[in-house]
């Protein structure tokens, strides 16, 4: 696996809300870790559920965020959203996330100016995670 060691990790959270306004209190911490230069927003989407279970991206202003009007890079297909409208309630909201981690970034530049090579990175799934852990407990 090649990797470009000018990007750092990229990674996705999904967030699902009752309904329309989106509290703005997670929202403003993803403005601070960019304003910190920790992550860069490579996308937001915002997907609706209708009462008749049909799914759509909306924009941010229709959820209450238009500070992130404008932010939607739409690196979310169809078939995404279709999986992120399967987790939501009828008339509920989801927020999807893509960001690039940026912390490691100063660390990959020295592996690489060093002579090393990233092989693989990716997401771990907590979930996942956390029954590994309740496993070593067990042990």
């Amino acid at each position: 696996m090649s990797f470009d060691v000018e990007m750092g990790p990229i990674n996705y959270v999904v967030v699902a809300f009752e309904s329309a306004p989106i509290p703005s209190g997670g929202l403003d911490q993803v403005l601070a870790l960019v304003e910190a230069g920790r992550i860069l927003v490579l996308d937001v989407e915002f997907v609706s559920k209708s009462a008749d279970g049909s799914v759509s991206t909306v924009a941010a202003a229709e959820v209450g965020v238009e500070a992130f009007d404008g932010a939607s890079a739409e690196l979310i297909d169809a078939a995404d959203v279709a999986l992120v409208g399967e987790q939501l309630a009828p008339g509920g909201l989801g927020l999807v996330l893509v960001y690039e981690d940026l912390t490691l970034l100063p660390a990959l530049e020295a592996w690489a100016a060093e002579g090393a090579t990233v092989v693989a990175e990716g997401p771990i799934i907590v979930d996942e995670l956390i029954e590994a852990l309740d496993a070593t407990e067990q042990r």
